[in-house]
Parts: C-alpha cells; structure tokens; sequence
C-alpha cells in the first residue's frame, strides 16, 4: 500500500506519458516537445524517481524470445499459508507477477512460457504441489487487446477520481 502520494502536476503528467511512450527520448528532445527547459525535464524526472513515483524499465517482447504462452493461474489457499505459497509463487522465474485479491481466489498469477505442453508441467509439477493450495485455476491467453505497457497515465485526471465522494456529480435517476 502507498502511504504518501507525490502531487502530479500537468506537466509531470505530460512528461511520464511522453517516457511511456519512449523512456529512451533525450531530455533535450523531451524539453523541445513540452516547450520547457531540458534543466527543468532533468529535474523533473529525477525527483519523479528519486520519490519512486517513476520507474524506467526493460519491457521484454515475449513472442520474440520464444515465449509464446501468457496464462493467469487464479489459486485458493489456505489463509494461514496464504503469504507463504505467494513468496513461494513469486520465487519461480516462469512468473511475472503475483497479487493478493478478493472474490472467489485469493492470489491470482501470471505466467510465461514457451509452449502449452510446458505450462501443463508447470502447473502440475511447479504450482499444484505447493503446501496450502486448496485449488487453482487457468486462464490462457490467446490475445492482449491491450497490455499494461500500452497504459497512458492521462494527462489531464478525470475530476471524479481526485474527489473524495465519488458520488458527487452523478446523476440520480435511471439507477436509482
């Protein structure tokens, strides 16, 4: 959980969108795009990262290095083993990432890997026999509509989600 929030003006807002798009784009060429100095873009960038609002990563094409298979494997487990088989999960290098969540599961994970006969062993040989899984399931991906490394933080926040009472603005009537 984040406990302080760095405040974000337009032009931070700008300026994270525009390194989403190319986090390679020199300052130089950042400043000439947002008609601001490249002593201002270096500044804000480096407190963007020194708050660790900003993170400038290596996204890795999966297809391109013979990983063909994306899948999220959905587990119930045994809530006093519950951060144990998610430590234990997040050890395997097949694994993207692993998240805590509410509803009918309490992890959900994603996977890599090249082939469906390696996820069929992944998943029986690697994941089922964890201590504390109750049961699991899979979901294969046959295609991203969109991936989060197509996420543009926008610009400009819709007013909604900077209020604290949500229902502020919305119109009584039809859900009522």
């Amino acid at each position: 959980m984040v406990k302080s929030v760095t405040p974000l003006d337009e032009l931070d807002r700008t300026l994270i969108a525009a390194l989403q798009a190319n986090a390679r784009e020199s300052y130089e060429d950042l400043a000439r795009k947002l008609s601001v100095s490249a002593s201002t873009v270096r500044r804000r960038v480096e407190r963007l990262l020194s708050s660790g609002t900003l993170k400038l990563v290596a996204v890795p094409s999966w297809p391109k290095l013979g990983m063909n298979l994306v899948a999220f494997i959905a587990l119930s487990v045994e809530l006093p083993r519950l951060r144990s088989v998610a430590a234990e999960l997040a050890k395997m290098d097949e694994i993207c990432w692993v998240a805590f969540v509410t509803g009918a599961y309490d992890l959900f994970a994603q996977v890599v890997l090249p082939a469906n006969e390696d996820f069929i062993r992944f998943v029986t040989h690697r994941v089922a026999p964890i201590d504390g899984i109750r049961d699991l399931q899979t979901f294969m991906v046959p295609e991203f509509v969109k991936s989060f490394e197509e996420y543009r933080l926008p610009v400009r926040p819709d007013p909604l989600y900077l209020k604290g009472d949500v229902s502020e603005g919305v119109e009584r009537g039809a859900a009522d």
